[in-house]
């Protein structure tokens, strides 16, 4: 899919050695033309992964949720893709904690998220993320800084483990890295 200015198209053929997709990649949409976008993100082409992320944030009790939503967002920047290993930050809400109706939740996402991507690219992606644990090692964090609209759909969150990062950046428009490898 090729969605204008914020694009990355990778034909991986593993050609990085242990790394899903060849390394980090970036996709984002700006729907419209618009660098802000509305806070229904009409027309954006990436939305429902948005969308999907939150309705795992309905499902959490206040506890929960006062564990995965952070002030402030992560930095739009190289650092915020690294691989952190053990050294994983404690911040976010553990996938491994939720109740099983909310982990089938997080594996939709993953799944929605992986759709746009060639199979042995998926399954990749899920073979390093078994490496690593799998989805119980992975931590959820969504972010109240630049809520477009403060409607509390949060715009900005992260899933994240081991050797796994997906940072969803959904404002002003959204902007998405991954990274994905089989160690840190």
């Amino acid at each position: 899919m090729l969605t204008g200015r914020h694009d990355t198209l990778r034909a991986d053929g593993n050609s990085v050695e242990g790394a899903a997709f060849g390394g980090p990649i970036f996709y984002g949409h700006a729907a419209d033309g618009h660098d802000t976008e509305d806070p229904k993100h009409t027309n954006n082409v990436w939305w429902y992964q948005g969308e999907q992320a939150n309705k795992i944030f309905q499902t959490l009790d206040e506890k929960q949720r006062a564990q995965a939503l952070m002030d402030k967002a992560v930095a739009d920047a190289p650092q915020t893709i690294k691989l952190k290993g053990d050294r994983l930050p404690k911040t976010g809400l553990d996938i491994g904690g939720l109740d099983g109706q909310q982990k089938v939740m997080v594996r939709d996402l993953l799944e929605m998220m992986l759709r746009p991507f060639r199979a042995v690219d998926a399954a990749e992606v899920h073979e390093c993320l078994d490496l690593n644990g799998g989805v119980d090692k992975l931590r959820l964090t969504f972010f109240k800084e630049e809520d477009l609209g403060g409607d509390g759909v949060w715009d900005r969150w992260e899933l994240e483990g081991p050797a796994f990062v997906w940072y969803f950046r959904g404002s002003p428009h959204v902007h998405t890295w991954l990274n994905v490898a089989r160690k840190a």
